[in-house]
């Protein structure tokens, strides 16, 4: 496969409400789309849209990655996707040293989105050889004890095997209620993850969880402040612990190993290459640990590449954390990325903007 053209476009998209990420509220999600074009006329797209707040590169940082790579990779012929997936690395790796791992999952998405139209399969058949065919996702509940009660009276929770539950956002006890109602109204199976982004200090964190049924509650995912005093915290409650800044923290590596560390949640844009996605998926196996993959507020076009990828991942995985779609007010395929019903089937890939979303964008040459 020889690529001809490598070319991006600018994008804005507006969200339903405010997100926050730590102290920053944002409105809207921007990014780049990239496209690769090969001699034979087959494209493949991605997103690269950096989450201000959690990544460290910016889109200034990305675009100085394009110009770099974009002509190396022009005019590049690969026999396979492995191939072409460790020359962007190398290449996004050369150009900038502290990382890029956005630019790398938005190139590498369109690699293995070229690949799969090149064999007419999807990419989760490009990434492994006996990929699963479906992939579980949890909900995303932000809101009140009132919105919570609504939640559950309309049942637009109830198809999810899994809801993710955004704690340390209001009062003790508003959060207090938020899990009562959640735990009362949702069918018996249905558990919660209890994200609580690093927010609490040990204390909080028993008074806010102390009591939770374990069976009941997944995990409790980054409670608190200081990750050293997690194994007291589940001392003190007897839940879980899922990890995911933690991971990306050198010194702190080794709680992940922790008796009590019950998942890994991995986010592909933050850690870009796909081989090191399976080596940390191979790593969290070997330590006791399922992985969760999750999104950074992705379009549909980004959230269709991550199903793939927890589609295609060795080892043990969770239901993803990929039903963010509602926080957008378009999508940018068609027809639209849909988590609502808990689960999606690989085989539904749309890995294509679509047309109403191309015919707004302006496409560049990369360098």
């Amino acid at each position: 496969m020889k690529i001809e053209r490598v070319e991006f476009a600018n994008f804005r998209l507006p969200l339903t409400r405010r997100f926050r990420v730590g102290t920053l509220a944002i409105e809207e999600r921007a990014g780049r789309f990239v496209r690769l074009t090969t001699t034979e006329g087959l494209q493949g797209h991605g997103e690269i849209a950096p989450l201000p707040g959690l990544h460290t590169e910016s889109l200034a940082d990305v675009d100085k990655v394009l110009r770099a790579v974009g002509p190396g990779l022009q005019g590049g012929d690969f026999a396979t996707f492995d191939a072409l997936a460790q020359n962007i690395a190398n290449r996004v790796a050369a150009c900038a040293p502290d990382g890029c791992p956005s630019a790398v999952f938005g190139l590498q998405s369109a690699a293995a989105a070229v690949f799969a139209d090149q064999a007419d399969t999807t990419p989760a058949a490009i990434l492994a050889k006996a990929p699963r065919d479906r992939v579980a996702v949890n909900a995303l509940f932000v809101g009140s004890p009132v919105a919570a009660a609504e939640a559950v009276a309309s049942g637009e929770l109830d198809a999810y095997s899994c809801v993710k539950v955004k704690a340390g956002r209001q009062s003790l006890g508003e959060d207090r209620d938020v899990f009562k109602i959640l735990l009362a109204g949702l069918p018996d199976q249905t558990t919660l993850r209890i994200d609580a982004n690093r927010a609490l200090s040990l204390e909080d964190a028993i008074q806010r969880f102390e009591g939770l049924p374990p069976e009941r509650i997944e995990f409790l995912e980054e409670p608190l402040a200081n990750p050293g005093e997690l194994v007291e915290l589940h001392t003190r409650t007897g839940l879980s612990i899922g990890l995911d800044e933690t991971l990306h923290i050198p010194s702190l590596r080794d709680i992940g190993r922790a008796p009590y560390v019950s998942a890994w949640c991995l986010k592909p844009s933050r850690i870009g290459h796909w081989g090191r996605l399976c080596f940390l998926a191979q790593e969290a196996e070997r330590a006791g640990s399922a992985v969760v993959v999750s999104s950074a507020l992705e379009s549909g076009l980004g959230l269709w590449a991550q199903v793939q990828i927890a589609a295609a991942l060795p080892g043990r995985t969770a239901a993803a954390g990929l039903g963010t779609e509602g926080w957008l007010r378009l999508d940018t395929v068609s027809p639209p990325y849909d988590a609502s019903f808990g689960v999606v089937r690989t085989c539904d890939w749309q890995g294509s903007l679509s047309e109403r979303v191309r015919a707004k964008l302006r496409f560049v040459r990369a360098g």
